[in-house]
């Protein structure tokens, strides 16, 4: 009974001064009060809530206002107040109370609140509460609207930046993460850009430094911001292995960075690469690039790439590199560089010589026998083309070990055609090699021996006495010998006529002959006899 009529009877004085545990009681059956002793109980419940951040008295009086409109009233004008002098506690009130109820009338006090603590952290207080409140803020989730509030903090914080770089840098993280429209004001302002601290200003501003370090510790946000810049400025040194590979992530992944504007995704860096990769990155730059691209079989996009001016001048020395990197099968490459030289980007002697240094850098293993046989077809479509006789040799012998008939007729043509015909024993071995390994394949082994009867024919005959002799015993060349022998005796049978002129004679002597056996023949009237004398 006591307590009652205490509550009951004491004023508004009598409030300050009771202790905080009984109002707390007090409020607990706030319907049993007075309006006004409820009004004045909650007025100074709030007072010990600002002051000692205390959860359940926090709790209590908040929903004192949801209950009671008046109290309501009356606690938002005092706190609307206080926010002047202590807006930290205010917010931190309003704030703890809208995790159990977010509603139009909490947010809008916590907007106010939001506002009145920047405004005080931006002109009167030290930098580091500046940093602090601008952080806070930024961080608050996206349903408590407090982006225009944001807003109008990093704009004011702006020109004090100019002076204290770590407020610069928090104004440059918070604006990539939460607000483009201040982002490209801070992006555009010499002064604030100049601001910029350490790693961060050397990125944005210089597009030097370290670009995953930035990633590590300011945000994906900040890196992309980074990496657009360079990328538009034409500057190669960020764009390190390691950043080209987060981009292109980015980029297959096809999720854009929500806070920022399409100038600054990865679509658009990779759009500026496939126009301007070339003159912009560096040899390493661009490998990686080129690398990333094959790996995920975005060979329309590599061939953008080739296709740029000095493209193929650049890339190409450096394709084979690029091809082992991406992991791309013999199949892969082949087909690839026939679209290059589709495309006009590639000679066909170049790729001769692409595919025989990727044969080299394979050691000519089993599994390069398509890589083989698409060398084949490209030497018979380009018979002009220049090749060593080391790669025909290897050609002609694997052609013959797996009875490849394109590989190793292939390989004949050419040897034949690049063989030196001065020295005899040289010409007789490489002859006996090619003959005794194309015994299998009945069309090489004719062009052979065709080409053989061809080239005797122009020998004089000491060359070709020689030749009998180089030839004598030798194993799987009788049948050379045989043509090289047949020629001699004709030869000698035309004594040094040509074929028109012996068959010339061999016509006279025939009309002779003919002319005497008409003469002599027998049947006739008369008996005629043959004087060898006359």
């Amino acid at each position: 009974m006591g307590n009652t009529a205490l509550i009951e009877g004491e004023n508004k004085v009598d409030a300050v001064e009771t202790p905080i545990e009984a109002v707390q009681t007090a409020l607990q059956n706030a319907s049993e009060l007075t309006p006004e002793t409820r009004q004045q109980y909650a007025e100074r419940l709030l007072v010990y809530a600002l002051e000692s951040r205390d959860p359940a008295a926090s709790a209590l009086v908040a929903q004192l206002m949801d209950s009671d409109p008046v109290v309501d009233k009356a606690l938002e004008t005092q706190l609307y107040n206080d926010v002047q002098h202590q807006p930290d506690a205010v917010y931190a009130f309003i704030r703890a109370h809208l995790v159990d109820l977010c509603n139009e009338c909490w947010l809008e006090r916590l907007k106010i609140a939001a506002a009145a603590a920047l405004q005080v952290a931006i002109t009167d207080a030290a930098p580091t509460t500046s940093v602090d409140w601008l952080t806070l803020i930024g961080r608050e989730p996206a349903k408590y609207e407090l982006g225009d509030i944001l807003h109008s903090g990093l704009l004011a914080a702006q020109s004090r930046a100019y002076h204290e770089p770590e407020l610069a840098r928090v104004l440059i993280t918070l604006a990539a993460k939460r607000d483009s429209a201040v982002l490209e004001t801070l992006l555009n302002d010499k002064d604030f850009m100049a601001a910029l601290p350490n790693n961060v200003g050397m990125v944005l501003r210089d597009f030097e430094g370290d670009p995953l370090a930035l990633l590590q510790n300011r945000g994906l946000e900040l890196f992309m911001v980074g990496m657009s810049r360079a990328a538009q400025a034409c500057a190669s040194g960020l764009f390190t292995p390691a950043a080209i590979a987060g981009i292109w992530e980015l980029f297959v992944g096809g999720q854009p960075v929500a806070s920022l504007p399409p100038q600054y995704q990865a679509d658009n860096i990779i759009q500026i690469w496939l126009e301007n990769g070339v003159k912009c990155l560096n040899i390493e730059a661009l490998e990686s690039l080129a690398i990333q691209i094959l790996t995920s079989r975005r060979d329309d996009l590599f061939l953008q790439l080739l296709h740029q001016e000095n493209g193929a001048k650049v890339i190409l020395p450096r394709l084979i590199f690029i091809l082992e990197r991406s992991h791309r099968t013999i199949e892969d490459a082949m087909n690839l560089i026939g679209r290059i030289v589709t495309a006009g980007d590639m000679l066909p002697q170049e790729a001769a010589a692409t595919y025989i240094q990727m044969l080299n850098g394979l050691e000519w293993q089993k599994e390069t026998l398509p890589l083989i046989q698409q060398l084949s077809r490209t030497l018979l479509k380009h018979p002009d083309l220049a090749v060593p006789s080391d790669v025909l040799w290897r050609m002609f012998g694997i052609g013959s070990e797996r009875k490849d008939e394109l590989v190793a007729k292939t390989a004949v043509k050419r040897l034949l055609g690049s063989l030196s015909t001065d020295d005899d024993a040289e010409l007789i071995e490489a002859l006996r090699r090619m003959a005794t390994e194309s015994q299998w394949s009945a069309p090489t082994h004719e062009y052979l021996i065709d080409w053989w009867r061809g080239f005797i024919r122009q020998q004089p005959v000491s060359r070709l006495s020689k030749l009998d002799k180089a030839l004598d015993g030798k194993r799987g060349l009788e049948e050379a010998r045989n043509v090289l022998q047949t020629l001699s005796s004709v030869r000698k049978m035309m004594s040094g006529h040509n074929m028109p002129e012996f068959a010339q004679a061999v016509h006279t002597t025939y009309t002779v002959l003919e002319a005497l056996s008409d003469a002599f023949e027998a049947g006739t009237k008369r008996n005629v006899n043959f004087d060898p004398e006359t």
